[in-house]
Parts: structure tokens; sequence; C-alpha cells
């Protein structure tokens, strides 16, 4: 089994080939604001390095958010495009479960948290049963301190919002807190890719007519069309 994982929620642009659960061939570059220019360009590098057609596929896998507004829709717009194209199974996989999978072992649950900015996280706990990834919670946004209260202790926190209220988690959770290497801070195609791949193994398939990005919030220009509304309508 074949499939291509595509991870565009954050700055770093990242995709991957996934072939019999095994990570082959990755391309991960820092985009900041270029997904657009260069997610087309990374893919095809990908499969050329697989030696492999789009159309050998078996799916493509897509990181489906939380994260960037424009990174979720550059994603999922290329995605969808790469299964149309070919008609290939799209495989959405949730970003915080593509960033929690690296550093799941079983030894604690792990929380996934990016940093949502405007002094809120976007996070998830996830554990790992039997050799796969578990939500243990929906996803959610909100500010830190009030997820802390209902982290499970001890918990292994991952991402860049950890990193961003590692002093103010450490505070509150103490001894409980431990903290991934800032190498695993951002999701990456290769885990999107493989959990994109047991999506695929049991037939939980997107349908290309109605799958949109998971944002949890609405976008910055969607909170200042409403606030104006508001203030014109009071």
């Amino acid at each position: 089994m074949q499939v291509l994982g595509i991870e565009t929620s954050t700055p770093v642009c990242s995709v991957a080939l996934v072939r019999d659960g095994r990570i082959v061939v990755k391309h991960t570059l820092d985009a900041g604001t270029q997904h657009a220019e260069r997610l087309t360009g990374m893919v095809c590098e990908v499969l050329d390095a697989a030696g492999l057609d789009l159309a050998e596929l078996d799916g493509v896998a897509v990181g489906a958010g939380p994260g960037s507004f424009t990174g979720l829709r550059i994603g999922m717009a290329t995605a969808k495009g790469l299964c149309m194209a070919c008609d290939l199974p799209l495989l959405t996989v949730p970003t915080l479960a593509g960033l929690a999978l690296p550093c799941a072992s079983g030894a604690a649950p792990v929380c996934a948290m990016l940093d949502a900015r405007r002094g809120e996280v976007y996070a998830g706990v996830y554990e790992l049963e039997d050799g796969h990834l578990v939500a243990k919670d929906e996803n959610v946004v909100l500010p830190v301190a009030d997820l802390l209260p209902d982290l499970p202790r001890p918990i292994l926190l991952v991402g860049d919002g950890a990193c961003a209220y590692r002093e103010e988690i450490r505070a509150y959770l103490g001894s409980a807190a431990h903290f991934a290497p800032e190498a695993f801070g951002l999701p990456c195609g290769g885990a999107i890719g493989l959990l994109g791949t047991e999506l695929l193994a049991r037939g939980d398939v997107a349908d290309l007519a109605s799958v949109e990005p998971r944002y949890l919030r609405r976008s910055q220009a969607e909170r200042v069309r409403r606030e104006r509304m508001a203030s014109a309508g009071g």
C-alpha cells in the first residue's frame, strides 16, 4: 500500500511517501507563506524519488486541521486535485494526531499542542493502544490556562504551543509535565501518511465533494467582518 502524505497546517510544508507502513521518501521545507508556490513541486519531487507515477498511489492523506487557515486550504485543495486527477481515495488526518504520533510510546498520554496565537492553543490528547494512536478527547482551541486542569498526569507535551507556554505549563503541572524535543515540534507528512494508511485499510475515506479543513475557529477575516457588523448594528 502506497500513500502520499501532505502536511501544510504550519509554516513548514511537508510531503512524504509511505509504503507498506514505512516512510520511504520525505521532503520538508520551511515555506513560510509560500505553500502554494512550493507544494506541487515537492509532491513531484517525492514521487520522482520514489520512482512512482501519481496513478500508482493507493491514496492521498492530508493534514486536515487545525492550523493555519491558508495553509490548510492549500493542502486540502492540492490533495483533492491529486485525487480527482487519478480517481484516488482521500484520507483526512487530524493535524494534532500527526503531531502526536512520532512521540507516542504508550508510556504516557501525549498532548499535541499548536500555538493558535491570540493567547490560545490548539490541543488534543492521544494515547497509543495496541500499536494504534487513539484520540482521548476532542481537539479544542482555548487559552492554555483553561486546558491544563483537565490534562492527565503524567503527560508528554509536544508542539510549538508546548514550547511557547513551557513555563506556564511547568508551573502548573510540575514534575507531571514532560516535554518532547523541539525537533518534534511540528507535524510532518510522514506521520500524516502513516495515519492515512490506517484510515485507508479500514475504508475510512473522505467525500471529495464535501470535505473541508477543520479550522476549529473562524479566520481573522471572518472575525473582523463579524465585529464590524456587530458595531454597525449597535
